[in-house]
């Protein structure tokens, strides 16, 4: 009885309860009929229309704006609840298009004057198009809640974007004030520096955000730089424990460093400047196009392009070169690397593919224009806007652009060439800071004193020079020396990725390349590097080194030493070691040799015998006059005798005038 009269005490609530009950349910009749017998007995109730709206909003086909009308009607009768024009949003995220677009742009707007931080509002907003009208709407909107930390940020962000880097770094500054330390506030001041040409102080500001990279939660650090990694630094990145993000930012960076001899990083400057950069030139026009959200209607353009790239090909013969063309071009496919939440790249990063490109690898060194005439019979599907031309270690690449549709300017290959060397293009990066000088220099190879270490040894011309060795299979730099002259560096015996960078008056020479530093075991012959000096007396090891001139020339007045270790030699009954040596100075063809009528080589032979050591020094003296004027590549043999084991060092090629 007591439950009978709430009943009739509570029509309306219950009315609610069983509305609600039957769109869980999926009865959507029901539902839809319980709705609107609310919205005819209070129509002026906000909930009534907000509930027949999420019942439109589910109904096939025709129910989106229906839905829309009745979140509209929601809103303007709770004018500051978010919810109802939350609800618009995804009436304009279910139709997509321009369209949609502009729905969810209105009323997410709303949102942001009434609440700075509700629900995921600021990333869909992010995702949309944003011209300097857009923008500032948005910056009145946050300036509503001048208490904000939320909306601080924000509204910093805002004014990255309209290229206000002083208050954004005002802005920046005020959030730290009062939270402190906070990751994304300390790249926002970082960004703005960079924007504003201070490098000196970002540097000081990124490395306050790199400080605190293990214990931030936001992700701040990784979504700065996701657009310019490789594929297996996305799988690395996903697959970082917390803990190890500074140790993997820190690896991210240094193997793009431009410079090593200097103490900042100059591609981090760079990377920030090329992104405001492509956020104003290249951002994307239509964002919520269906192509940017659906794996399908990307995969039916894919099929599309391959139906426009055998018209071109019957069109101009000639165009795709080859069958390795046409095999590629059959076969193409979309970008390699989809983000998780199945948008493609453009989308998530707000950027046409003329922006991902250019963050990557900076201003083409050659932008053309009408490449392909419509006129001459190309399928006007076909029409490219432009094509950009880069300079590679892997020569040039073509990069073609086009609209089709009208769409977002997107890469448009059109022979298999193209197609290869735009996805190389997209999984690699470089720095658009010139390296104008060329290294000159050798290295050298030893046992360390260190158990299982190898001593790297290098020497360049210029003299002053950084060399860093970085771990191919992880994320560590596990090494590195700097300074002028003879540079040393240890570590365990593997391949690794060198960078090697030499500095004359800001002039930078630049090489990046695998290395291997070899095993030098005491179980079996093997030799160290040969090293030669300028002398006639016999040295160690570092004296040697130190005498080895960078660039292998030596005076033919003068007599020549050397210098190498042999390891591991069999050890007979008396404890001791014999063992065979040649140096061989083989001429090399060259004008020099051909002037001078150097045509014989120079051999030194001798038979050793020496009390055993896991390490013996192996060293001669080339007196003055034994070695003729010329271009001579250099090699050590050595033969253990009683295991008639050879070991042969790495040649030298040396100039003796």
């Amino acid at each position: 009885m007591l439950f009978a009269l709430w009943l009739s005490l509570h029509p309306i609530d219950t009315t609610y309860a069983r509305a609600e009950s039957l769109l869980a349910l999926g009865d959507l009749r029901g539902a839809r009929a319980a709705a609107e017998r609310l919205v005819a007995s209070s129509p002026s109730d906000p909930r009534a229309h907000l509930l027949l709206g999420r019942v439109w909003y589910v109904w096939p086909v025709i129910g989106r704006y229906a839905a829309l009308a009745e979140f509209r009607v929601a809103a303007r009768l709770a004018p500051d609840d978010p919810e109802p024009l939350y609800w618009q949003v995804r009436v304009g995220q279910f139709l997509k298009s321009d369209e949609g677009e502009v729905m969810a742009r209105e009323a997410l707007l709303r949102i942001l004057a009434i609440v700075p931080d509700y629900e995921d509002c600021w990333s869909l907003f992010e995702g949309l198009y944003h011209s300097e009208d857009i923008w500032r709407r948005a910056d009145r909107a946050l300036a509503r809640h001048p208490e904000s930390l939320v909306a601080m940020e924000r509204r910093a962000q805002i004014a990255i974007a309209l290229e206000k880097p002083r208050r954004a770094d005002s802005l920046a500054a005020a959030i730290l004030a009062r939270r402190t330390p906070y990751v994304p506030a300390y790249l926002l001041r970082a960004e703005a520096a960079f924007d504003e040409g201070r490098d000196s102080t970002g540097y000081v500001w990124y490395d306050s955000a790199l400080a605190y990279a293990d214990v931030d939660s936001t992700g701040a650090l990784w979504d700065g730089v996701w657009m310019i990694a490789s594929p297996a630094e996305v799988a690395r990145a996903h697959a970082t424990a917390p803990g190890e993000r500074r140790r993997f930012i820190d690896w991210f960076w240094g193997k793009r460093d431009p410079n090593l001899v200097t103490r900042e990083n100059e591609r981090i400057a760079e990377h920030f400047r090329r992104l405001a950069y492509v956020r104003r030139m290249f951002h994307l026009l239509h964002p919520w196009a269906t192509t940017h959200h659906s794996a399908i209607a990307r995969s039916l353009q894919a099929y599309r392009d391959r139906v426009i790239d055998q018209r071109l090909v019957e069109t101009l013969p000639g165009v795709v070169s080859s069958s390795a063309d046409s095999a590629l071009l059959a076969n193409r496919v979309g970008p390699r690397a989809e983000p998780e939440d199945g948008d493609d790249l453009q989308f998530r990063a707000g950027l046409d593919s003329r922006g991902l490109m250019w963050v990557r690898h900076g201003k083409p060194e050659l932008r053309m224009t009408g490449l392909l005439d419509p006129r001459r019979g190309v399928p006007a599907e076909r029409l490219l806007d432009e094509a950009w031309v880069y300079e590679t270690d892997q020569g040039e690449i073509v990069v073609s652009f086009g609209t089709p549709g009208g769409g977002d300017t997107r890469t448009l290959p059109h022979t298999g060439r193209q197609l290869a060397g735009q996805q190389l293009l997209m999984e690699t990066d470089r720095t658009a800071l010139p390296a104008r000088l060329k290294a000159k220099g050798w290295s050298a190879f030893f046992k360390s004193d260190a158990p299982g270490n190898t001593d790297f040894y290098v020497r360049t011309a210029p003299e002053t020079a950084a060399v860093v060795l970085w771990d191919t299979g992880g994320v560590e730099e596990m090494v590195r020396a700097s300074g002028a002259g003879l540079l040393r560096l240890t570590a365990p015996p593997a391949q690794y990725q060198l960078g090697l960078d030499v500095d004359s008056g800001g002039a930078v020479g630049r090489v990046r390349q695998l290395v291997r530093l070899p095993a030098f075991s005491l179980a079996r012959p093997t030799i160290s590097s040969l090293v030669l000096a300028a002398g006639d007396s016999l040295g160690d090891r570092e004296s040697t080194l130190a005498g080895m001139p960078a660039d292998l020339r030596f005076a033919s007045g003068s007599g020549l030493s050397t210098y190498a270790e042999v390891y591991g030699l069999t050890r007979d009954r008396d404890g001791r070691a014999r063992y065979q040596v040649r140096y061989t100075f083989q001429p090399l063809r060259s004008l020099i040799n051909r002037l001078l009528g150097v045509g014989s080589p120079v051999v030194f032979e001798f038979t050793r015998e020496a009390e055993w050591f896991g390490s013996l020094p192996e060293r001669l003296v080339i007196q003055p006059g034994k070695l003729p004027a010329g271009r001579y590549r250099v090699t050590l043999s050595v033969i253990d005798v009683p295991s008639n084991v050879k070991s042969e060092t790495v040649a030298l090629d040396i100039t003796v005038r």
